[in-house]
Protein backbone atom coordinates (compact mmCIF):
# COMPACT_ATOMS: atom_id res chain seq x y z
CA UNK A 1 0.00 0.00 0.00
CA UNK A 2 1.33 3.41 -0.53
CA UNK A 3 1.64 6.64 1.46
CA UNK A 4 -0.75 8.64 2.38
CA UNK A 5 -0.50 11.99 0.93
CA UNK A 6 -3.01 15.00 1.70
CA UNK A 7 -4.09 14.93 -1.34
CA UNK A 8 -5.05 10.83 -0.40
CA UNK A 9 -6.69 11.98 2.62
CA UNK A 10 -9.26 14.55 1.63
CA UNK A 11 -9.12 17.67 -0.95
CA UNK A 12 -7.13 20.25 -0.05
CA UNK A 13 -10.07 22.62 0.25
CA UNK A 14 -11.69 24.96 3.31
CA UNK A 15 -14.79 24.80 1.53
CA UNK A 16 -14.75 21.33 1.96
CA UNK A 17 -14.58 20.80 5.44
CA UNK A 18 -11.94 18.10 5.09
CA UNK A 19 -10.53 17.73 8.66
CA UNK A 20 -7.28 17.45 8.20
CA UNK A 21 -6.07 20.31 9.51
CA UNK A 22 -3.51 20.57 6.73
CA UNK A 23 -5.90 22.73 4.78
CA UNK A 24 -6.52 25.61 6.36
CA UNK A 25 -10.09 24.59 6.92
CA UNK A 26 -9.74 25.39 11.00
CA UNK A 27 -11.17 21.82 11.89
CA UNK A 28 -7.51 21.25 13.91
CA UNK A 29 -7.83 17.52 12.66
CA UNK A 30 -4.51 15.60 12.30
CA UNK A 31 -3.92 14.29 8.28
CA UNK A 32 -4.16 10.32 8.70
CA UNK A 33 -1.37 8.60 8.82
CA UNK A 34 -0.60 4.32 7.76
CA UNK A 35 0.63 2.03 10.82
CA UNK A 36 3.19 -0.71 10.13
CA UNK A 37 0.23 -3.12 8.56
CA UNK A 38 -0.92 -0.72 6.24
CA UNK A 39 -4.39 0.31 7.86
CA UNK A 40 -5.14 4.18 8.02
CA UNK A 41 -5.13 5.92 11.11
CA UNK A 42 -6.77 9.19 12.72
CA UNK A 43 -6.65 11.15 15.34
CA UNK A 44 -9.33 13.60 16.83
CA UNK A 45 -10.41 15.38 20.20
CA UNK A 46 -14.03 14.52 21.21
CA UNK A 47 -15.63 17.55 23.61
CA UNK A 48 -18.26 16.91 25.75
CA UNK A 49 -17.90 13.20 27.17
CA UNK A 50 -18.08 12.63 30.94
CA UNK A 51 -18.24 9.37 31.70
CA UNK A 52 -18.08 5.49 31.06
CA UNK A 53 -21.35 5.45 28.97
CA UNK A 54 -20.19 8.52 26.94
CA UNK A 55 -17.13 6.39 25.79
CA UNK A 56 -19.26 3.21 25.04
CA UNK A 57 -21.81 5.36 23.06
CA UNK A 58 -18.86 7.10 20.83
CA UNK A 59 -17.11 3.83 20.58
CA UNK A 60 -20.12 2.08 19.21
CA UNK A 61 -21.53 4.81 16.53
CA UNK A 62 -18.10 5.36 14.82
CA UNK A 63 -17.41 1.52 15.12
CA UNK A 64 -20.43 1.49 12.34
CA UNK A 65 -18.76 3.23 10.31
CA UNK A 66 -18.01 1.52 6.67
CA UNK A 67 -14.22 0.33 6.55
CA UNK A 68 -13.62 1.23 10.11
CA UNK A 69 -11.74 -1.52 12.14
CA UNK A 70 -10.48 -0.06 15.02
CA UNK A 71 -11.33 2.88 17.78
CA UNK A 72 -9.78 4.08 20.82
CA UNK A 73 -11.80 6.60 22.91
CA UNK A 74 -9.75 7.95 25.99
CA UNK A 75 -12.13 9.64 28.42
CA UNK A 76 -9.32 11.70 29.92
CA UNK A 77 -8.07 13.45 26.93
CA UNK A 78 -10.87 13.26 25.02
CA UNK A 79 -8.58 11.62 22.16
CA UNK A 80 -10.27 9.60 19.19
CA UNK A 81 -8.32 7.48 17.91
CA UNK A 82 -9.96 5.74 14.71
CA UNK A 83 -8.20 2.61 12.28
CA UNK A 84 -9.54 2.34 9.02
CA UNK A 85 -9.01 0.34 5.32
CA UNK A 86 -9.21 3.82 3.88
CA UNK A 87 -9.49 7.55 4.93
CA UNK A 88 -12.72 7.78 6.71
CA UNK A 89 -14.69 11.32 5.97
CA UNK A 90 -14.28 13.87 8.54
CA UNK A 91 -18.15 14.85 8.40
CA UNK A 92 -19.03 11.13 9.02
CA UNK A 93 -16.79 11.30 12.33
CA UNK A 94 -18.67 14.42 12.99
CA UNK A 95 -22.32 12.87 12.63
CA UNK A 96 -21.61 9.66 13.93
CA UNK A 97 -20.55 11.46 17.26
CA UNK A 98 -23.15 13.41 17.62
CA UNK A 99 -25.09 10.78 16.98
CA UNK A 100 -23.60 8.84 19.82
CA UNK A 101 -25.18 12.07 22.23
CA UNK A 102 -24.70 15.82 22.52
CA UNK A 103 -20.80 15.77 22.40
CA UNK A 104 -18.27 17.48 19.43
CA UNK A 105 -15.36 16.84 17.67
CA UNK A 106 -12.68 19.27 17.95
Amino acid sequence: MKDLTLTDAAPASAETGCGCGGCGCGNGVQEPTQDAAGAVVAQYTVSGMTCGHCVKAVTEEVSAIPGVTGVTVDLASGSLTITSDAPVDFDRVVEAVGEAGDYTVD
